[in-house]
């Protein structure tokens, strides 16, 4: 009887000490290993997700040379700054390609855009960046030079908007024989800009300095 119930006694321990074994070694070691399998499932899905933005950012570079192209080009038709002296180098050169002579330009004070009533805007065009510049041209040809002249310009490198164009013939010309009639074409416009917040703000060109008489030879 003595020897059975220590039998049973022994037995009960053994029990008791594998399951004390368990809780106390097995169990937190498991514990530990299902929590590191799922830190190691969140790390390589974000690596995963870096991978990604690697490659996306590698095929973005690849394409930097590209994309400053497009944005120089950009800025010549609509600069961050008015460029009026830039722009009056372009009028010299439709200048000298159509014939006529440019005896005026004067430019206005900017203006902030305004959104006609019901027009469809660009959430990225606003009062803030996209500003107007009233442009006055004055050039004297005959009809064919002047009318080059205004083609050229509404297809040149700045964006140019004619509102209004008046074109007549000039009488003294008209009344010498031998000779083409002269004409003055009158042409009234916007230039635009389109101010790059990221860059520090444009120092504008004083109104009314850049204003000619008739005009000097085009720089070759």
């Amino acid at each position: 009887m003595n020897n059975k119930f220590w039998l049973l006694i022994a037995g009960v321990l053994g029990v008791v000490i594998l399951a004390m074994g368990w809780f106390l070694g097995v169990s937190p070691k498991l514990d530990e290993m299902a929590a590191a399998n799922d830190q190691r499932a969140s790390v390589e899905q974000q690596n995963r997700l870096h991978e990604a933005k690697l490659a996306e950012l590698k095929k973005q570079f690849k394409d930097l040379d590209n994309l400053k192209a497009d944005l120089t080009e950009a800025q010549l038709g609509l600069p961050p700054g008015d460029e009026l002296s830039t722009f009056l180098g372009q009028l010299h050169q439709l200048e000298a390609a159509s014939g006529v002579s440019l005896t005026k330009f004067a430019a206005s004070d900017g203006q902030r855009y305004i959104a006609a009533p019901g027009a469809t805007v660009n959430a990225a065009i606003t009062a803030d960046n996209f500003v107007a510049i009233t442009i006055d041209l004055t050039v004297a040809g005959t009809q064919a030079q002047v009318m080059n002249f205004v083609s050229d310009l509404q297809y040149g490198p700045r964006l140019f908007l004619v509102t209004k164009l008046t074109v007549a013939q000039d009488q003294t010309s008209a009344d010498q024989e031998g000779k083409p009639a002269g004409y003055t074409g009158s042409i009234t416009g916007y230039v635009y800009v389109l101010v790059d917040p990221s860059a520090p703000p444009p120092t504008p060109t004083p109104v009314g300095s850049l204003d000619t008489k008739p005009s000097p030879s085009p720089s070759p």
